[in-house]
């Protein structure tokens, strides 16, 4: 067989419908099928490897989830839409898509074969990867970011817009309205408990906006709370981190009349839906929006290192409801990629997120738009504690809580160690969002070179002093280099 020259990848997203034995079945009436590349918005275009492509050629098809891998025969590619005649060659269920469709290619043959694990971890968020020889990496590992301080100020569900309880910068309160800015109440309570002066980073699990309004003055609303932030505590923009939430990359705007069939086609061709979230994050933190929203970044706080899977909890699956969390295979690369991070200084490993992990309310309650909980938990937990994961953040379900999971390892496997699982609560949204009689929150780690502190305090929307629900040191000391453990 002759070399593969691409790997494209797909995934079973449309309800009822087997990719594979539907592009076969048209093969085996017609001769050949037409098989669409569903670039996404912030891929390359690759016109290079494809326009190498002369005479027939091989390709890889890969499914990730399913851990399947195909040869499939190129007859010839194209860009561009297809003649009339040429979509019957087109299966039923994204041919209304046509004109999304980047790229086509005519298969005259797809064979099983044996899953390459080299070539599948190539691909990254991406969709098609050329197999040329040269080294492409997905964008897994981001810059190091430097601070001489020793603390992560983590805040979540801000929700920006009509349930924001915050003023915003430059808004003139009415009389009698006794509200300040968000970076005002944080900076007031900051100086409480003498952290103003020590925070390095700040980490932002998700749910900035709120209906996934990206609109120009939301936006700067946003970008303009967190510049007065960053100045107040001294930092750059290049020293937030930010994962996306459910409110920030919507999956489905309008869940009661959603066609799961055609909400899988449709966001599966171009991931729309994430667009608006990756711009604003390369004008939040400078990190370009074509870069993958699962990665890891290396934060060098005064004498420690911290690791941070950020990861998109906020990836597609085939459904109707919106809530739900859902991380996938590029979530577990970058796991994998913490991982294998060198240990060079005292080191702490933390996996943040937007939705939870373990149950956070005392009574959690179905809904028409379904469950809340990270539908792969277990995946993602058992693949950071293989990474070495300490803690684990996220925000979500508007409750603070801190707990300890420890998963006793099965049929002789080594065991490994406990993960704090910390859900921050919220820190923005009003009474109307918040359950109960709960506050806004957030929270402060402390790190040293020996321990971790967690302070996690009650955010008053007058800047008043609120009480800490919990101010103690979790058991958790940094990983040491090899040489000096």
């Amino acid at each position: 067989m002759a070399t593969p020259v691409i790997a494209l990848r797909f995934r079973d997203t449309t309800p009822g419908v087997d990719t594979i034995q539907s592009h076969r079945e048209i093969i085996s009436t017609k001769g050949f099928v037409w098989w669409g590349w569903w670039k996404k918005s912030f891929e390359d275009e690759h016109l290079d490897a494809l326009d190498a492509m002369s005479g027939p050629t091989i390709a890889y098809i890969v499914d990730r989830s399913t851990r399947r891998m195909f040869t499939a025969t190129v007859e010839v590619w194209r860009r561009g839409l297809l003649d009339g005649d040429e979509l019957t060659a087109v299966p039923n269920y994204y041919v209304e898509e046509r004109d999304r469709i980047f790229a086509w290619f005519k298969l005259t043959e797809i064979q099983a074969c044996e899953y390459l694990d080299e070539v599948a971890n190539r691909f990254g968020d991406h969709t098609l990867v050329p197999l040329d020889g040269k080294a492409h990496h997905p964008d897994r590992v981001a810059a190091t970011t430097r601070a001489n301080r020793s603390t992560i100020l983590h805040l979540s569900d801000l929700h920006f817009g009509p349930d924001y309880d915050f003023l915003l910068q430059g808004e003139t309160p009415a009389i009698g309205n006794t509200k300040k800015t968000l970076t005002e109440a944080l900076m007031d309570d900051l100086g409480r408990i003498g952290a103003q002066n020590d925070i390095g980073t700040i980490l932002v699990t998700g749910d900035f906006t709120t209906k996934g309004d990206w609109s120009q003055g939301r936006r700067s609303s946003i970008l303009a709370e967190f510049v007065s932030l960053t100045q107040a505590l001294g930092l750059e923009r290049d020293q937030i981190v930010a994962v996306p939430g459910n409110h920030d990359i919507v999956r489905a705007m309008d869940p009661s009349s959603v066609d799961p069939a055609k909400l899988a086609v449709s966001n599966q061709a171009t991931y729309e839906h994430e667009l608006q979230y990756r711009v604003f994050c390369e004008e939040l933190m400078g990190r370009s929006w074509r870069k993958t929203l699962n990665y890891v970044r290396r934060l060098q706080l005064g004498d420690v290192d911290v690791l941070i899977g950020v990861l998109n909890s906020c990836t597609i699956v085939q459904t109707e409801w919106s809530e739900y969390g859902y991380i996938g295979d590029s979530g577990i690369d970058a796991l994998r990629e913490l991982g294998a991070e060198r240990i060079d200084r005292p080191t702490f490993k933390i996996m943040a997120l937007h939705h939870h992990l373990l149950p956070v309310t005392s009574v959690a309650t179905l809904s028409k738009k379904g469950i809340t909980l990270s539908v792969d938990a277990p995946r993602i937990l058992d693949a950071a504690e293989q990474a070495g994961v300490q803690l684990a953040v996220h925000g979500h379900e508007h409750m603070p809580r801190v707990v300890k999971y420890d998963n006793q390892s099965l049929a002789g496997a080594p065991q490994q160690p406990a993960i704090y699982v910390v859900s921050n609560g919220s820190t923005g949204v009003s009474p109307v969002r918040r359950p109960g009689n709960e506050r806004n929150t957030y929270c402060v780690f402390r790190l040293s070179d020996k321990e971790m502190h967690l302070t996690m305090r009650e955010l008053r929307a007058d800047g008043k002093a609120g009480s800490s629900l919990f101010c103690g040191d979790l058991e958790i000391s940094p990983i040491l280099p090899k040489a000096a453990a």
